[in-house]
C-alpha cells in the first residue's frame, strides 16, 4: 500500500514537472513566434530530450511542436489585417520570408487566402460606435492556468483549477491569492470564427504579487507585457462578449489605429458568480502601437 502511494506520488510530481516544462516552452513559442524557432532549442528550454520532448509536448498540448508554432504564427495575423497594411509587412512580421509562402500557410490553414481575408476583416456591420479610452500599462506578473476548447466552457474549466489553488493556497499555507488588490484576467489567443472549437486557447489569470505562492502543476507563471492599450467596457454577461468584439472589430477598422495582437479581458466583479448577470463588467483591453 504504501509503495503504491509512493510510486502514485512520484507519478504525479513528474506530471506536474511535464506541465511546467511544456508550458515554459509554449510561452517561450508564444512570445517569440516571429522568430526562427529550432527544436532543439525548444527542447534545452523544457529540459528534454528532442526525441521525448516531441512526444511530450503533443501528449500536453494535443498537437505536433510544427503544428502549434504555425498556428500561432497565424493567429497572431489575424487581428493585424483589421488596418490598412499590405499582406507582405504582415508576412515579414511573423517570420514568413515571402507573401507567397505566408499565402500559402495561410490558405492551407483557413482555406481562404490572405487577399480574401483581409477584405472581409475590413468590412463593418453596425453604426453603433464604441467609445474607447486608452491607457498604458506596466508590466505585470499573473499566475495563470490554460485550457483549450469551446472558450465558454475551457474559460470555466481554466477558472476552476486556478480558484482550486488559491484556496488550497488559503488554507494550507495562509497565503491570499485573493486579496483586495488582486486582479483577474483573461485572454483568448484565438480567433473563434477561424479556429475549430477544440483548439480555442484560454488563460485564466490573477495578479501574483506575493512570490512566495509558487506555481505548481497546471497552475503557471508568465509576465503580461506593458504598452498602450485601447480599452472598452462590456456589459453583462460573458456569453454576450463575442457581439461587443465585432463592434471593437468596426471600431479598428474605422479609427485606422495599428493593432499589435489580441484582447485581454480584466473582470472587475469581486465575486461574478455571486453578481447577477445585468451586474457584470468587463474591461476588453486590445494592445496597439
Amino acid at each position: 500500500m504504501q509503495l503504491w502511494k509512493c510510486c502514485s506520488d512520484m507519478k504525479d510530481s513528474t506530471q506536474k514537472e511535464y506541465f511546467q516544462s511544456v508550458y515554459r516552452t509554449v510561452r517561450h513559442i508564444e512570445e517569440h513566434s516571429s522568430e526562427n524557432l529550432s527544436l532543439d532549442e525548444l527542447s534545452k528550454i523544457a529540459g528534454f530530450s528532442k526525441y521525448h520532448f516531441h512526444r511530450i509536448f503533443k501528449s500536453i498540448v494535443g498537437e505536433s511542436v510544427g503544428d502549434y508554432i504555425r498556428r500561432v504564427r497565424l493567429q497572431k495575423t489575424t487581428i493585424k489585417f483589421k488596418t490598412d497594411r499590405n499582406i507582405t509587412s504582415i508576412a515579414m512580421e511573423s517570420g514568413y520570408e515571402t507573401s507567397a509562402a505566408f499565402t500559402k500557410v495561410f490558405k492551407e490553414h483557413f482555406g481562404q487566402t490572405p487577399s480574401e481575408f483581409s477584405r472581409r476583416a475590413k468590412e463593418t456591420h453596425s453604426a453603433v460606435t464604441l467609445s474607447a479610452r486608452f491607457v498604458e500599462l506596466e508590466p505585470f506578473d499573473v499566475l495563470y492556468v490554460r485550457r483549450t476548447g469551446p472558450y465558454y466552457v475551457a474559460c470555466n474549466e481554466a477558472w476552476n483549477v486556478l480558484l482550486a489553488f488559491a484556496k488550497e493556497q488559503n488554507i494550507r499555507y495562509k497565503k491570499n491569492l485573493l486579496d483586495e488588490d488582486a486582479e483577474a484576467w483573461g485572454i483568448g489567443h484565438d480567433n473563434p470564427a477561424l479556429t475549430p472549437p477544440d483548439k480555442l486557447r484560454c488563460d485564466a489569470c490573477i495578479s501574483w504579487k506575493d512570490k512566495s505562492i509558487i506555481p505548481s502543476g497546471e497552475v503557471m507563471s508568465k509576465s503580461i507585457g506593458g504598452g498602450k492599450y485601447a480599452v472598452f467596457l462590456h456589459r453583462g454577461a460573458y456569453e454576450q462578449m463575442r457581439e461587443t468584439y465585432r463592434l471593437i472589430g468596426d471600431w479598428i477598422v474605422q479609427s485606422g489605429v495599428r493593432v499589435l495582437g489580441g484582447p485581454m479581458f480584466k473582470y472587475l466583479n469581486r465575486a461574478p458568480r455571486r453578481t447577477k448577470t445585468e451586474n457584470l463588467r468587463t474591461d476588453i483591453y486590445i494592445p496597439i502601437a
